[in-house]
């Protein structure tokens, strides 16, 4: 078993590798944090190699699958972590409440918006949903935590899907008050985008939450963000 995983992933990494040494680009997304690594490969490309290997992958035993997507995750590479979520996404009932230790070690090392906001979601929203009550204990540690993309993640997570069906909006909304004077920007931009969409669900409760914000003098980044959907003469008079 180990002998075919780490063929795989030798072979994997030789692909992104080559890829990137064709690329015009210095990473595969616009990240700041100096931790991110990358090849340069840009998603198409990525998604090709995912292409690629996908009938091998296919041929593995979850357990074997698992190794594979820990390895990739753990060299904190970019192009490597997104071929990890693609093998993990169909397995994420394997993180089971009481394997929740090692998905967050795995999310730690995740060091960029492109990643977290990939695997929120994905793989995490779909453990939310299967483990509501272990995941949210999880999330709300990463809520208070040093990590900037760990904070970011326990707004982010409340996006998309998981804000239009409005099951979480409470944690969501204290999660996000927590954080409305945070001092990093991609965090900021992740309270304004989990208040956004929540407005799909909860639209004259969020709307008031921005009012009270506005009168607190929080930062624009994430009032502005939150009322991207919001037009005309409501819009005027929240900003006035």
């Amino acid at each position: 078993m180990a002998g075919s995983v780490s063929t795989l992933y030798d072979a994997i990494v030789a692909d992104l590798v080559t890829a990137g040494q064709h690329s015009p680009y210095p990473a595969d997304a616009n990240e700041p944090d100096p931790r991110y690594q990358s090849y340069g490969v840009r998603m198409p490309q990525v998604k090709q190699v995912i292409r690629t290997y996908k009938p091998a992958v296919r041929a593995l035993t979850p357990p074997q699958k698992h190794t594979l997507a820990n390895r990739l995750i753990t060299s904190e590479v970019g192009e490597q972590q997104t071929v990890a979520l693609a093998i993990l996404q169909p397995l994420a009932a394997y993180f089971s409440a009481d394997k929740l230790d090692e998905l967050d070690a795995l999310v730690r090392c995740l060091h960029g918006w492109s990643k977290i906001d990939a695997y929120t979601g994905s793989l995490l929203r779909d453990v939310l949903l299967n483990h509501p009550a272990a995941m949210l204990a999880l999330v709300k540690k990463w809520n208070t935590d040093s990590d900037l993309w760990l904070r970011r993640a326990s707004v982010v997570l409340f996006t998309r899907k998981i804000a239009r069906t409005g099951t979480f909006n409470d944690t969501a909304l204290a999660l996000c008050h927590n954080l409305r004077h945070d001092s990093e920007l991609l965090v900021q931009k992740g309270v304004g985008w989990s208040l956004k969409d929540m407005m799909h669900s909860d639209r004259p409760r969020i709307i008031s939450y921005v009012r009270q914000l506005r009168r607190e003098g929080v930062s624009s980044v994430i009032t502005l963000y939150a009322l991207k959907d919001i037009k005309g003469a409501e819009r005027a008079e929240i900003l006035a």
